[in-house]
């Protein structure tokens, strides 16, 4: 029965796509299957017996990265330790991407020996590169994309702020000289409330184009959102109206434009009290940080948004208010855009509330300090 478990197991591991090697405690190669044979372009004859060193390392510039993570591996003595790194055969003018995991060989607790098992993910790694290649583009594209009709968008409003001034300026002028009962007044003032729409929906494409570049400074969390809260209730008391907001972080501090996501964060509270019924809206804000990714959630509990319109909230000039000028989101959206982040509106349906999700990369604990604070 051994005999037949052991046939087994050699057959397994001589089919295996995965390379194995096992070097002893003395550093001598002591098994290689015919799959690490084929990756390391080593002879299972001529290379089975000898010290790892002398068949690596051979001179100072050969594999110098390959080597390094088998000598770190050897002595850190972890066991699951998987590295990836670039290997060159040499037989081939081609590079390998490999995958390195290393374990231990022990009896009571004495080492002895060490397994490391290959594995080439050269195809996987070439198609990462050029998915990485295609989404750097696509992102380059985007960029001049945004940045051509950012131009386009200031010359128009240029071109039409100076002759919408004058046609509400003289609007008014014409109104003042007329008789207060006269039949054109109500004419006169409709072409001025006009005028003052147009002005207000320049303006508001002008400050779309013109949103500049982050930058990015540390800002502690609770002052952050304390500003932003204290802005939108500045603004929304002026029609008798207020947010309350509860916030759940276990972050101290942002990297970020603080002035320029301070907006953002306005113009959901904004949003959502526009689409909650009662004069208090109740708001509640969720910041955290998990897998290098930094979320901030704004979760309102209105009206919600009907299914069918949701895939074009944050279209420009798109609005289900008579008087709106439908550029908010749109601008949310551009400024978390320029942070190299993403934005998820998702609702249920009518009644059902609003959750707004925002998105930033965190690697190596660039964007934000993890700590509980709230």
């Amino acid at each position: 029965m051994s005999s037949l478990k052991k046939l087994v197991i050699e057959n397994i591991v001589e089919s295996i796509s995965v390379g194995l090697m096992v070097i002893s405690n003395t550093g001598e190669i002591v098994f290689l299957n015919k799959a690490v044979c084929k990756i390391l372009d080593l002879n299972l004859t001529e290379h089975l017996g000898c010290g790892w060193g002398e068949l690596f390392i051979k001179n100072e510039s050969s594999n110098v990265e390959f080597n390094q993570v088998i000598i770190d591996l050897i002595d850190e003595q972890k066991i699951g330790l998987t590295h990836r790194v670039s290997y060159y055969p040499e037989s081939s003018n081609s590079t390998k991407e490999l995958s390195i995991t290393s374990s231990f060989l022990s009896n009571n607790s004495k080492i002895l020996g060490m397994v490391f098992l290959f594995e080439d993910v050269t195809d996987s790694h070439q198609a990462e590169e050029r998915e990485r290649r295609i989404s750097s583009r696509n992102v380059e594209l985007q960029k001049e994309r945004i940045a051509g009709l950012d131009a386009l968008a200031q010359a128009v409003a240029h071109q039409v702020r100076n002759p919408t001034s004058i046609i509400g300026g003289l609007a008014n002028i014409v109104s003042r000289k007329l008789p207060d009962k006269d039949p054109l007044q109500k004419e006169m003032q409709a072409i001025s409330e006009e005028a003052m729409k147009l002005e207000k929906l320049v303006s508001v494409v002008r400050t779309y184009s013109t949103i500049p570049q982050p930058i990015l400074s540390e800002i502690n969390v609770g002052s952050f959102f304390e500003k932003a809260i204290e802005r939108a209730n500045i603004i929304l008391a002026k029609i008798g109206e207020n947010t309350v907001v509860n916030i759940e972080s276990n972050i101290s501090e942002l990297n970020i434009d603080g002035s320029l996501f301070t907006s953002v964060i306005v113009e959901l509270l904004l949003n959502a009290s526009n689409f909650t019924p009662s004069p208090s809206t109740k708001v509640d804000i969720k910041v955290f940080i998990e897998n290098d990714i930094l979320t901030i959630k704004v979760i309102d509990h209105g009206l919600g948004i009907e299914t069918k319109i949701l895939p074009y909230v944050c279209d420009p000039f798109f609005s289900t208010k008579a008087k709106g000028v439908g550029m908010g989101l749109s601008l949310v959206k551009k400024i978390v855009f320029e942070h190299q982040g993403k934005l998820f509106i998702e609702s249920a349906g009518p009644n059902m509330g609003t959750t707004v999700t925002i998105e930033l990369l965190c690697s190596d604990g660039i964007c934000c300090h993890k700590n509980n604070m709230f």
